[in-house]
């Protein structure tokens, strides 16, 4: 089998990497990325320097290598940033998956692409597969602009993730929510943290561990990968103090109406992940055990 990454010194992407790597041992894999010097491919990789923009470039690349599997796990998650440059967050959310869902349907390819809980409004989550989205800021319409262009693209062979809130290990110093409060309350920094944003935070190896189930077992559709549990972002910030044992006096909670961001945010975002659970068969972390493993992962490789 052969399966193409994009995205590959993401967070998903490395941790996608790393679990298909370890349990397909006779796959060709092939990382698409924007840092080829940051990779050093191991026996049965191939590293593709990536020009996600140039439409022509991304279709020879699929229809040169043919692989069994696509999986894209590149995006623009800036939120804020989408806001100030709406091309951009069209050309990787939207028209990116979009390209290559009409390459995958060519060379009749398994296409994975990773979407968010952004598409929603957060009015009422958290939300399940069926619910009808309406996203607020630019990240989320571009994301569901790509989640739509797959559909029509394709007849059935596709399978479109949803998450939210993802954190975990990253070789590439990608950060996220979780690792910047654990860096800057190690740095015993006072944070304000909002008393709001409610969702189920996504331990990135749980996504991995979809995927590969999706991939061994041809699973298609729309599946929430997301974690258990139902927290806001003050929440987070307590289970990371007493996990992690910081001064849990460094978090000053505010409202959630105080915080000015550029993008609106869900404010009860997040998502149900049943269907995933009973049909691929894995149990997601909730938010204290993911940290756990984080801890743990973390102390063994210093």
């Amino acid at each position: 089998m052969k399966i193409l990454i994009t995205g590959a010194t993401g967070k998903v992407g490395e941790e996608v990497t790393k679990v298909i790597s370890r349990e397909m041992i006779n796959t060709e894999i092939l990382l698409l990325t924007n840092n080829v010097k940051e990779i050093i491919p191991k026996k049965n990789q191939k590293v593709i320097q990536a020009f996600y923009n140039d439409i022509k470039w991304i279709k020879k690349i699929v229809l040169d290598e043919k692989p069994d599997v696509i999986i894209n796990c590149a995006a623009m998650t800036n939120v804020d940033a989408c806001e100030d440059d709406h091309k951009l967050a069209m050309e990787l959310n939207a028209k990116l998956p979009e390209v290559l869902a009409k390459a995958a349907k060519i060379i009749d390819a398994h296409f994975i692409t990773i979407s968010t809980d952004y598409i929603f409004d957060g009015n009422s989550g958290p939300y399940d597969e069926d619910a009808v989205p309406n996203p607020l800021s630019f990240y989320g319409k571009s994301k569901l602009a790509g989640e739509n262009a797959v559909k029509i693209e394709m007849d059935s062979k596709f399978t479109i993730l949803r998450t939210n809130v993802i954190y975990g290990q990253s070789s590439f110093g990608k950060t996220d929510f979780i690792n910047w409060l654990i860096d800057n309350l190690k740095a015993g920094k006072k944070l304000t943290i909002i008393d709001g944003q409610y969702c189920n935070p996504t331990y990135s190896e749980d996504i991995a561990w979809s995927i590969l189930k999706i991939i061994e077992g041809k699973v298609f559709g729309v599946y929430n990968i997301s974690g258990d549990g139902y927290y806001n972002r003050y929440e987070i910030a307590q289970l990371v103090c007493e996990v992690f044992e910081f001064d849990s006096n460094l978090i000053v909670k505010i409202p959630e109406k105080d915080l000015i961001q550029k993008a609106k945010r869900p404010s009860k975002g997040g998502l149900i992940n049943l269907k995933a659970k009973a049909e691929l068969g894995i149990k997601y972390l909730d938010m204290k055990n993911g940290l756990i493993t984080l801890k743990f992962k973390n102390v063994n490789d210093l």
